[in-house]
């Protein structure tokens, strides 16, 4: 038979064990300091970040407006989704009410989006000493043609190659530049003037000029939600201005965490962290956007993504994720059309 009653030796055993434990931890927890001494407590250690925590998403293949007619060639774009307000949820309703902290990405623009940027976000202020501008992308360079205003309106064209500075900043230097369809550098350069003398940008936004160069920071024209990241490279592709950006450390989450479905083409991919959109509120976010006709790039407006979502159709998983599958924006009926259905 097995006894369940300790012996009278065993207990004692035992309650001196239970007596050094209490005692030890009674010793650990009092802080003996020398008079005069200041006690500081020890740091709390704060835990990584999983990636888990944050919200990632990818694009692949998309043209994603900035306005009702022009887009930008989103061919690939890794990121992290941050709230706009710590501690808030993004909404995919209010594109300020998040950033994109780029970690990898291409994103090419044609001519006509460049212009419609410049036009309505860097020259867009009363006094601007540039309007009317058009810009034509041709062997290799980037051309602008517009009127500079200084006292009168100038029409000018200039031709220059993009080139990439440090900061992130691109430097369109004159490669010929014509003023009332004459040598426009000869022509300042013989009165001792430069550029920077003829055009006031200090209210531009995203640009600047000193010397005769001209500086374009692309990440302050994109309209919200705001990118940030730096770019690598930014070369011409035919009728295309391509800019790179620098890969992160972080961009290893995606094809490990963040894995879309096998075989989509055109998509954005939202993954982890607390995602709003319309009414709903999505924990663990797993929400898929396909395009509903992949023969073409997935042409999607956020500004007006409810009806592309009205005209596509949605599927849940058994796991709680969300797969969507989004008309093109070109393909629906104009807001008239649609207003009188």
């Amino acid at each position: 038979m097995i006894s369940l009653v300790p012996s009278a030796g065993h207990a004692a055993r035992m309650v001196a064990r239970w007596a050094s434990a209490v005692l030890a931890i009674a010793l650990l927890g009092e802080t003996r300091v020398a008079p005069g001494a200041t006690v500081r407590p020890r740091p709390r250690v704060a835990l990584a970040a999983t990636p888990e925590s944050s919200l990632w998403m990818e694009m692949r293949n998309v043209d994603l407006h900035i306005d009702e007619r022009h887009v930008m060639h989103m061919r690939t774009l890794h990121g992290q989704v941050i709230p706009t307000v710590p501690g808030a949820t993004a909404w995919l309703d209010d594109p300020k009410s998040f950033h994109l902290r780029a970690t990898s990405g291409v994103v090419a623009l044609d001519a006509s989006a460049i212009t419609t940027l410049l036009n309505t976000v860097t020259f867009n202020y009363p006094g601007a000493p540039i309007k009317n501008l058009e810009v034509r992308i041709e062997n290799g360079m980037l051309i602008q043609r517009g009127k500079l205003h200084k006292g009168v309106d100038l029409p000018f064209e200039m031709r220059s190659r993009p080139a990439l500075e440090p900061d992130g900043r691109l430097r369109l230097h004159p490669d010929k530049l014509r003023i009332f369809s004459v040598n426009g550098l000869t022509l300042i350069h013989a009165l001792g003037l430069h550029l920077d003398q003829l055009m006031d940008l200090s209210r531009a936004k995203g640009a600047s000029v000193k010397g005769d160069d001209l500086f374009i920071d692309p990440l302050q024209l994109i309209p919200p939600p705001a990118v940030q990241g730096r770019l690598a490279t930014v070369r011409i592709e035919d009728t295309l201005l391509v800019q790179e950006f620098v890969r992160l450390p972080e961009d290893t989450v995606f094809g490990t965490f963040v894995r879309p479905d096998s075989g989509v083409r055109n998509f954005v991919y939202f993954r982890g962290g607390s995602l709003r959109f319309g009414r709903l509120t999505m924990t663990d976010t797993d929400l898929l956007i396909n395009d509903d006709d992949e023969s073409d790039p997935l042409d999607l407006n956020f500004a007006d993504y409810n009806r592309q979502l009205v005209a596509g159709h949605t599927k849940n998983l058994a796991d709680f994720g969300l797969r969507t599958w989004m008309v093109d924006y070109h393909r629906l009926p104009t807001r008239a059309v649609a207003a009188r259905k």
